[in-house]
């Protein structure tokens, strides 16, 4: 590859001609707040440093780590980064000895021209390694074409989990895995809670986007369990959920994970958060959700779920 500075890599413009049906109005407007209030952050090695350190980035961190115990391998060949925002999940990376190229992908134009290249330049990515993409992960031009997946708390700002899911599903090569560290809620929270809360004021708001907007504006999205599994289902993945929490078990280690045990009959375990950096008081996502593209593409079991089953007339 040629040993070109990550800044001055061309980007890939996969809406170039496009437009996203599922992106909320405004929400990639909101983005670009945050984005440009995070350079200062990552002017330079110190606070790139500070912000990999904090307890919600060092979660993150730990869970993308960690993923590699469930896939039963570690991150090699190619990766795509979905909704990747700052990229430093992709920087990281790119250092890796056994991947060969890492598609940073976002759609939000600050995040993909200005702070994307400084992310990459005070972490020290590989240069030639890493694709910065101006893109929709809902529509992604792939096919069977790259090894692992990634979203660091990005799937929940998707508008329609089964299409960005699918989209996922088709750039992977089969037998090739999707890893998401996540905010979930309990099925047992009621339609009306959830709405209740996207309407609600975001008292961070100001201070993030320079004015005051709801829940529901940025595309955040109050995802239950159950229907971040439904969804990676009904798109043909193999799911392996887990759930970490204050309340589950204190013998969560690396050897749970690998053995991909995540349900006991109908109730699925809670594990307690043993990587957090502080477990006492811990900022992180609670689904640790890892998917697989089975080796002879999945089958499509016409669940209703999908959308993509017989029609009923000619039943």
């Amino acid at each position: 590859m040629p040993d070109t500075a990550p800044e001055t890599l061309p980007v890939l413009n996969w809406l170039e001609g496009r437009h996203d049906v599922y992106s909320r109005e405004g929400a990639a407007d909101l983005q670009s707040s945050i984005h440009r209030g995070l350079m200062n952050t990552f002017k330079d090695e110190a606070g790139a440093a500070a912000f990999l350190a904090s307890d919600r980035s060092h979660w993150r961190q730990q869970a993308i780590i960690k993923s590699q115990f469930v896939m039963g391998k570690t991150f090699a060949g190619s990766i795509l980064e979905i909704g990747a925002g700052t990229g430093w999940c992709s920087s990281l990376l790119s250092t890796l000895a056994q991947v060969d190229r890492v598609y940073c992908s976002d759609y939000d134009r600050t995040a993909v021209e200005t702070l994307m290249p400084q992310v990459q330049k005070v972490l020290h990515a590989v240069p030639g390694k890493i694709q910065r993409v101006y893109g929709s992960f809902n529509s992604i031009p792939m096919e069977n074409e790259v090894d692992t997946v990634v979203s660091i708390g990005a799937l929940h700002h998707s508008e329609n989990l089964y299409v960005t899911l699918s989209e996922c599903f088709k750039a992977l090569k089969p037998g090739g895995w999707l890893v998401a560290s996540e905010p979930t809620y309990p099925d047992t929270e009621t339609n009306k809670q959830i709405a209740a809360r996207y309407k609600k004021e975001d008292p961070a708001s100001v201070k993030k986007y320079g004015k005051v907007t709801r829940h529901e504006d940025n595309s955040d999205h109050y995802y239950r369990l159950s229907e971040f599994i439904a969804a990676a289902h009904s798109a043909k993945f193999d799911v392996f959920p887990f759930i970490f929490d204050l309340t589950g078990s204190r013998h969560a280690d690396d050897r749970t994970l690998s053995e991909r045990k995540t349900a006991t009959g109908f109730l699925a375990n809670v594990l307690y958060p043993y990587f957090a950096k502080n477990p006492v008081n811990p900022m992180f996502d609670t689904l640790l959700l890892v998917l697989q593209k089975p080796v002879n593409g999945g089958d499509d079991l016409h669940h209703v779920l999908s959308g993509a089953g017989r029609s009923w007339k000619s039943v």
